[in-house]
């Protein structure tokens, strides 16, 4: 299970134990609740195993997940409601302030009609927080359809009557390098897992790339210095998008 790890009242991925595109889309994703004001009701829209699910519970007063049935038995938590082949949630129009989409709309073969239903079920001037992969493997088989980029995903939100706040990339060239090194490599341990000490001295040595890229980034480095030479390759984005009030 990915559970979100709490500590000194933060929330966070560690880049010691996690991939490193998943700490970077974990931290905006994150700070993104800043801009939530109302906080009775989350929804969080494909919950497989909940790894935010405490976090949640602890920003609002009320937390539900719902998730498809066919691949929540895949995941060691149960969601409270199920979501149909046409997106469909049995709930109420309006019934949540905020609607919580992470890495789960390129598991949609229709995104626009999951889409529409967010927009049914979240109260005007409520808000969506999401994430997407743009640089991932193919996962949850035969359920991966998409790969997002940045202009798809506006256009996607534009045309299903909600407005952005934030549309952010994630990542870079150099990271998804750091990244693939990780990956590849990965691989020739596996046979000495069960010689554990052996198995975390070379899982660490492949570890540094990333944590020097994560040093990088905590300076500011790559976004002032790297960023406009490497910036067009992202691990994916991050996004906080609002329904209009209504008239």
């Amino acid at each position: 299970m990915l559970a979100i790890s709490h500590k000194y009242g933060k929330y966070y991925y560690s880049v010691f134990h996690h991939p490193i595109s998943r700490v970077l889309k974990a931290k905006l994703f994150i700070e993104y609740f800043k801009h939530v004001e109302k906080r009775d009701s989350i929804l969080d829209y494909g919950s497989g195993d909940g790894p935010y699910r405490k976090m949640l519970t602890e920003y609002f007063d009320s937390y539900v997940s719902a998730d498809y049935e066919v691949t929540n038995l895949k995941h060691s938590n149960r969601a409270e409601i199920s979501i149909d082949d046409n997106q469909k949630v049995d709930v109420e129009d309006n019934a949540f302030s905020c609607v919580v989409l992470s890495e789960v709309l390129e598991h949609i073969y229709k995104p626009h009609e999951a889409l529409q239903e967010i927009k049914r079920i979240v109260v005007p001037e409520g808000y969506v927080i999401g994430t997407v992969p743009f640089f991932m493997w193919e996962h949850e088989k035969p359920y991966d359809f998409h790969r997002y980029t940045y202009f798809c995903l506006k256009r996607m939100f534009e045309d299903n009557g909600f407005e952005i706040i934030k549309l952010d990339y994630v990542g870079d060239n150099l990271g998804v390098l750091t990244y693939i090194f990780t990956k590849v490599f990965g691989v020739f341990i596996k046979p000495i897992r069960k010689i554990k000490p052996l198995h975390f001295l070379f899982k660490t040595i492949l570890k540094i790339p990333a944590l020097l890229y994560f040093l990088l980034i905590k300076i500011n480095f790559v976004e002032k210095g790297l960023k406009k030479y490497f910036g067009e390759y992202p691990f994916g984005f991050v996004f906080l998008i609002k329904k209009p009030k209504e008239v």
